[in-house]
């Protein structure tokens, strides 16, 4: 059996293993909303369905957002990125009107001016940050709501994004505001405003990859080379990486945005690395079939390495597939 394939079957197994008698895991959207995504890429559709239908009854609230959440998820930054996993994985199953009514609460954080979205639960202005990967995360879910006005735009913020970076490769900034434009002076926990190459500690190593993997599937929608070629640059970061953070479970969606990249031009080194960061997820699954990270709950980590790990199956060869 294909290694990837079999690693997200486990996950899968587990993942499902975990749902209560009301069709349903855990207590927040900050527990389900990777799962439905995460059981349809891996064929448990009925599981998965289930689940949509518990939020569409439970969790969906009339402006299109998502719960209930824990009182210390009311305010963050990231406020949004539940809500697309959840629109993901409603598309992806055929379940519209969650994920439209979905993102029609997403939309209201977008700022048509930058082509972002805003990183702040209830301000909108100039001063507010915007960050690479919840724009990024918001962008996806514009192209599979068919929002291409809103993904066009999240590409033109991430050319700009990347046109004033500093010193990259060496150095990813991936915070923005109107006012200031790239935020390269900051205090406090850097990981959310930059990711060094060199690195030998804990940082942000998803941000060249979920970048890269909106670009290539905004090329796919719309055709336009040129965000191949955006896509392409920012991957050059991760190219350019220490070994440490490809030994980081923080490297899945780079697993994702190279399986993508090399769907697109078949380059090998893109299929190369996109088996490398595949493989190091494998390797740190436990014998129960889930993960385990420090800041994560092990449905969360779970339910986001079986979906990349989807992503590399479609792409591997030569893995004795079924």
């Amino acid at each position: 059996m294909n290694q990837f394939k079999q690693s997200r079957d486990m996950g899968a197994i587990w993942l499902e293993s975990q749902i209560n008698d009301t069709g349903i895991i855990g207590n927040y959207v900050t527990d389900y909303y990777k799962v439905p995504a995460a059981l349809q890429v891996s064929g448990k559709t009925q599981s998965a369905n289930k689940m949509i239908d518990w939020i569409r009854n439970n969790g969906l609230k009339h402006d299109g957002d998502f719960g209930p959440r824990p009182t210390n998820e009311l305010k963050s930054y990231w406020y949004t990125y539940y809500n697309t996993w959840v629109i993901l994985g409603a598309q992806r199953l055929g379940q519209f009107d969650i994920a439209q009514k979905g993102f029609e609460f997403v939309s209201r954080f977008w700022d048509k001016k930058s082509g972002g979205f805003f990183s702040d639960v209830d301000q909108r202005n100039d001063n507010i940050y915007q960050d690479l990967w919840v724009v990024a995360g918001n962008g996806i879910a514009a192209i599979y709501t068919g929002k291409l006005e809103i993904a066009n735009a999240v590409g033109e913020w991430m050319f700009n994004l990347m046109e004033s970076q500093p010193n990259y490769p060496e150095k990813l900034y991936s915070v923005f505001n109107n006012s200031k434009g790239l935020i390269t002076e900051f205090e406090g926990a850097d990981t959310r405003f930059v990711m060094s190459a060199n690195a030998e500690r804990d940082q942000f190593f998803f941000h060249p990859g979920i970048a890269a993997g909106f670009l290539c599937r905004l090329f796919q929608q719309t055709g336009k080379k040129e965000w191949l070629e955006l896509a392409k640059k920012y991957m050059l970061i991760a190219e350019e990486s220490s070994d440490f953070l490809w030994h980081t479970l923080r490297a899945g969606k780079v697993a994702w945005g190279n399986s993508l990249l090399y769907t697109s031009t078949k380059e090998e080194k893109y299929y190369d690395m996109a088996i490398r960061a595949g493989t190091n997820i494998i390797n740190q699954q436990t014998k129960f079939g889930s993960w385990e990270m420090e800041g994560m709950s092990n449905i969360d980590i779970t339910a986001e390495m079986v979906y990349w790990l989807d992503e590399v199956y479609q792409v591997t060869r030569g893995f004795n597939d079924e």
